[in-house]
């Protein structure tokens, strides 16, 4: 299985496939007032960073597992 080192790599394509479906969208979309759009946009960054602290807290106990493992072998 492929994992990412990068943490950041996937909220940062997430956000900015969010912003580019925001701006691409927000003129043709007359049926949500302004405020729904803008809590819709908020709702999904706050989702887009939340994934960050998740995948990046994962990445970390993985890296402190594999030096966990690393330093039983090596005793």
């Amino acid at each position: 299985m492929l994992r990412s080192k990068k943490p950041w790599l996937i909220p940062l394509v997430l956000f900015i496939y969010t912003t580019g479906m925001f701006i691409w969208l927000l003129p043709r979309n007359t049926e949500a007032s302004t405020s729904e759009k803008v809590l819709t946009i908020v709702v999904a960054y706050a989702i887009i960073i939340i994934l960050y602290f998740v995948l990046k807290k994962k990445a970390k106990m993985a890296q402190e597992r594999e030096d966990d493992i690393n330093n039983n072998i090596q005793k």
